[in-house]
């Protein structure tokens, strides 16, 4: 039995695109759907939409549960140790990690953002949690640099995890498109992205002399639909699967944005890009993708790197290692 342990069942689409990147991973190694454990927010959305065994990832008995059966703890991509929103994410996950090691569960981080770690004791609980993980792979060069120097071991660079979803798979044949989710009328739109941040009013002012009636807000998560409030948008639409988003995508013209996964979907279809730096991790996958990034002035989107072939043979060859 496997663990896995990410911001699931929050109703952000670029954590359940994460946790389904490691779920066909997994099972694509031969591990079975009913020898996977989610620690969710939402473990009864989590196992109707992924088909798997999910509890309470706030019940602390629960969790016991699920780690006293499990071999392993995966944490499965994102950005969980930072303190920019509250050091509680940090002291979060580096709990249940030392309860995994209380229980003699092996300990693998895949697909991670490390920081921004302000604070000397979130940098403290960061290190410690990353030094009991067996394996540590990050998504970008400053994650690197900073997990080696917090937890003084060996740490693999790699790409977002969500990159490996660009062939459609068996294992999303359940998502379906929403009554309310109308695709038709997108044919040769822009595509607009918005979340909070503290420079949130700096980059809707900067993007709202060319908004249009081409432009479509796109929502990732209930926040952004109030953030792209801040913009005259004829449509918002909430995106909430891996099928709704091709849906979305395959004819858009260009993509505008500031969530790194919306980033992440414009590059696994080719949509010419750019994006806005809200986050480091934001700034490191432009660079990664070759795209530019609206600072304080307008930019032209441009075609994004190619998704490269290695990345699906090298998340598999990590899964494939944590299961045997």
């Amino acid at each position: 039995m496997i663990t896995l342990l990410g911001y699931y069942g929050f109703g952000n689409l670029g954590d359940e695109l994460l946790l389904t990147a490691c779920l066909e991973s997994l099972t694509r190694v031969g591990l079975p759907r009913e020898n996977i454990i989610v620690l969710s927010n939402d473990p009864e959305l989590t196992r109707e939409n992924f088909h798997v065994k999910s509890v309470n990832r706030w019940r602390f008995s629960e969790v016991f549960h699920a780690l006293r059966m499990s071999h392993s703890l995966i944490l499965g991509g994102g950005g969980l140790f930072q303190d920019v929103t509250s050091v509680k994410s940090c002291i979060y996950y580096w709990g249940v990690v030392r309860l995994a090691r209380f229980l003699g569960v092996r300990v693998f981080a895949l697909g991670q953002s490390i920081g921004p770690l302000n604070s000397g004791f979130a940098k403290r609980l960061a290190g410690n949690a990353l030094s009991h993980c067996e394996k540590i792979q990050v998504r970008d060069e400053n994650s690197l640099r900073l997990a080696e120097s917090l937890s003084h071991k060996k740490v693999e660079s790699g790409s977002d995890i969500v990159m490996t979803l660009s062939t459609p798979r068996e294992s999303l044949k359940h998502e379906s498109l929403s009554h309310d989710f109308v695709v038709e009328n997108v044919v040769e739109k822009l595509l607009v992205n918005l979340r909070p941040c503290r420079d949130l009013e700096k980059f809707a002012e900067i993007i709202k002399p060319h908004v249009n009636h081409n432009y479509v807000g796109v929502a990732l998560s209930s926040d952004d639909e109030s953030a792209l409030k801040l913009l005259p948008l004829e449509r918002v639409v909430r995106v909430k699967n891996f099928c709704q988003a091709r849906e979305l995508w395959a004819n858009a013209s260009s993509a505008i944005g500031m969530r790194l996964h919306f980033g992440v979907l414009s590059r696994i279809f080719g949509t010419p890009l750019a994006l806005m730096p809200y986050d480091v991790k934001v700034s490191e996958f432009a660079k990664q993708s070759g795209v530019p990034l609206i600072r304080d002035t307008w930019c032209e989107p441009v075609k994004p790197l190619e998704v490269p072939e290695d990345l699906c043979p090298q998340l598999d060859r990590l899964t494939r290692e944590i299961i045997n």
